[in-house]
């Protein structure tokens, strides 16, 4: 293929491509969701499927099923959603994988997009799972090659981490010809006695034989060609994945003379002997990361196992920021503490670097959450109410928003009908309102509905359906009966899934009738026990084309009120 300009989120589709997977899916999610868009790409011409899971545990589990079915697979998911896939991903790592499992993990330093300011890598390692990092596309396209077949030698699900910055990342690059290869073939299931079952009588065995394989691919580890030394010098730098291509990018015309670069790629099971030569070459070693000082932590634990003195810098004597994106000025600052003498060529801010961030469209102002929003609050003033209002990730933040600002609980998806329930259990007196989206209602939500309805609570629940996962790429939902991933889905009814619970109250209204919704949210806001509302009406995006593919499911009965 030609010579061409691509990025991080495409290369990691293309290493995939290039390794024949067959079968990727996720929950939206920034950043690792670019990546299943651009695979979606090449679902005719390569026969590949790719799906919008309810949620990452199921996605997860889905792709589990279409490796030991035979074909790969790759699973995207960000960091939270990590969380959510870890039940099944501590199975997972004790089980053979069969055809090859890659882990697309993207995590988001600054929470950008994102509740918490989560690093994973810890999470991860605690999975006992192998972990990669690329710091250029280029490199992304190689190592996804190589997780896949680490994945297929070791039998292991491999973990190939990203972050928003490295996404954003452009690099032109060859492109290899990409095989036609993914196409499934009907075949039967390959029996293998326990080899995908992990039950208490084998937990242990399977546990040692885990790591016994990590002990194979650290020595490997030792001599991958990601990891790579530069310079000779006795201040020693040891840099992770993208924060390496940040470095190289403060460097850039700088005398580093005095500088040996470690460049670390292979997050887990890191490489000692690499490690501690390297440190037995520098008189001191400052750790650059994003987040938590977890590379830190272990690389002093080796240090010390090989009774190494080399001072160590990092985010323990706050030479670098523990929280947080870690800038290209917070580089340069480091680096003007640590290296003598060291002044960067070119002066790096951190105003220049805030208007490289990407930037998200904003809620619309025709947005149909607006008129739930404002009824509620006019007719709380009215009823002498204070509601509480407990909301979930999304859209619906515009509640805290001016001239809202009615918030006063949001944590994670799904967490809000059963922190609400939980407030009314504690006595609280005052009305008790969880708010979901549509997507969110499948995500997790459903689940914490059923068990209020099954216990019994006193709390409002809002669904506000807008046919669509605005906020982390507009992807469609289950609402929606066909989307543009080119195979024909079946629709799911909120409706029907909230009419199977036992529930005072069931209503569905458009938020743009206001005398209707007015009428039903009072009766929500009034009646006690389990009232669920579903406030209903299509993004208006949806219309500016920023979801084409679910216009045609949005102008149907999909949308059509129940009154």
């Amino acid at each position: 293929m030609a010579r061409m300009p691509i990025s991080g989120d495409q290369a990691i589709a293309y290493g995939a491509l290039q390794s024949g997977v067959a079968v990727a899916t996720s929950y939206p999610g920034s950043p690792s969701s670019s990546t299943i868009e651009f695979l979606r790409g090449f679902v005719e011409s390569h026969g590949l499927y790719v799906e919008w899971s309810t949620n990452e545990k199921v996605a997860f589990e889905t792709a589990v099923g279409a490796s030991i079915g035979g074909v790969p697979a790759l699973m995207g998911c960000k960091g939270v959603g990590f969380n959510v896939a870890l039940d099944t991903v501590m199975v997972a790592n004790l089980t053979d994988v069969g055809a090859g499992l890659v882990i697309l993990l993207g995590d988001d330093p600054g929470a950008w997009a994102t509740q918490n300011d989560q690093d994973t890598r810890p999470i991860a390692w605690g999975s006992e799972l192998p972990m990669l990092e690329p710091a250029t596309p280029s490199e992304g396209i190689t190592m996804t090659r190589e997780a896949y077949r680490l994945s297929r030698d070791m039998q292991m699900p491999v973990i190939v981490r990203i972050t928003k910055t490295y996404g954003a990342l452009e690099e032109e690059v060859d492109l290899p010809e990409i095989p036609r290869s993914t196409f499934v073939r009907p075949h039967e299931f390959e029996r293998h006695p326990m080899r995908w079952i992990s039950v208490p009588g084998n937990a242990v065995q399977l546990h040692r034989r885990l790591h016994d394989r990590l002990e194979t691919l650290a020595a490997q580890f030792d001599s991958a060609d990601f990891n790579t030394v530069t310079g000779t010098g006795k201040i020693g730098i040891i840099a992770a994945g993208v924060i390496h291509t940040k470095l190289m990018d403060v460097l850039q015309g700088a005398d580093t003379t005095g500088l040996s670069i470690l460049k670390l790629s292979t997050l887990w099971p890191l490489p000692a002997a690499r490690i501690t030569g390297f440190l037995r070459s520098t008189e001191k070693t400052l750790i650059l990361e994003e987040n938590e000082p977890f590379l830190e932590t272990l690389i002093k634990s080796i240090s010390y196992d090989a009774q190494l003195t080399t001072p160590i810098s990092g985010k323990h004597d706050r030479t670098v920021s523990r929280e947080g994106e870690l800038f290209r000025w917070q580089i340069a600052e480091a680096l003007a503490g640590f290296v003598p003498g060291f002044t960067p060529p070119r002066a790096f801010t951190p105003e220049e670097e805030m208007k490289s961030l990407p930037s998200q469209a904003g809620l619309p102002e025709n947005c149909p959450y607006t008129p739930v929003f404002e009824i509620l609050r006019e007719l709380s003033g009215q009823l002498g109410l204070s509601p509480v209002y407990v909301v979930d990730p999304g859209c619906a933040i515009k509640i805290a928003t001016p001239p809202f600002e009615m918030l006063d609980v949001k944590y994670s998806m799904g967490s809000s009908i059963g922190i609400a329930s939980g407030l009314v259990l504690s006595g609280v007196t005052d009305p008790v309102i969880a708010v979901v989206g549509d997507s969110d209602f499948f995500h997790l939500s459903a689940n914490a509905l059923f068990n209020v309805a099954h216990h019994g609570s006193d709390l409002l629940v809002i669904i506000l359906d807008n046919a669509t996962t605005a906020l982390s790429g507009f992807q469609g939902t289950p609402s929606l009966g066909e989307t543009d991933l080119r195979h024909e889905t079946t629709p799911l009814s909120i409706d029907q899934i909230v009419e199977a619970c036992p529930v005072v109250l069931n209503e569905t209204i458009d938020p743009w009738d206001e005398t209707r919704a007015r009428h039903v949210l009072e009766q929500g806001l009034l009646r006690p026990g389990i009232r669920v509302i579903i406030a209903r009406s299509p993004c208006p995006y949806i219309e500016k084309g920023f979801c084409p593919g679910y216009k045609a499911a949005a102008e149907t009965a999909v949308f059509t009120s129940n009154p």
